[in-house]
């Protein structure tokens, strides 16, 4: 429950700070939204390793609950995987790491 509401605070500050940031802040950001950006990107990647190991519940009546890693792996892999590994690279810094005229610090900027 902690680590869903956590998520959801953290998705919804990048929902809003994100757009912000690149619209009006374009070169003049600090190493607070940096440090930001890093932390929320690597806690997005954290959370596609938790739900591998997070019980899956069989109904909508908690009669069981799957605890096995590997048929929670495979339930994951099957449903949620693909859509949270996507949604989850930071594509700011792969367009980055592409442009030829990109330096190295402004990988840090985006």
């Amino acid at each position: 429950f902690y680590w869903d509401l956590f998520m959801l605070v953290l998705l919804i500050a990048n929902l809003i700070i994100l757009p912000v940031a690149i619209s009006f802040f374009n070169d003049d950001l600090s190493t607070h939204w940096i440090v930001f950006n890093c932390i929320s990107d690597t806690v997005f990647f954290l959370d596609i390793v938790i739900n591998f190991r997070t019980g899956i519940i069989v109904n909508d009546f908690a009669d069981e609950i799957i605890l096995d890693p590997k048929l929670i792996a495979r339930q994951y892999i099957k449903t949620w995987f693909f859509l949270d590994l996507l949604s989850s690279v930071p594509m700011d810094y792969i367009f980055l790491m592409w442009d030829a005229e990109a330096d190295f610090n402004q990988l840090f900027h985006a």
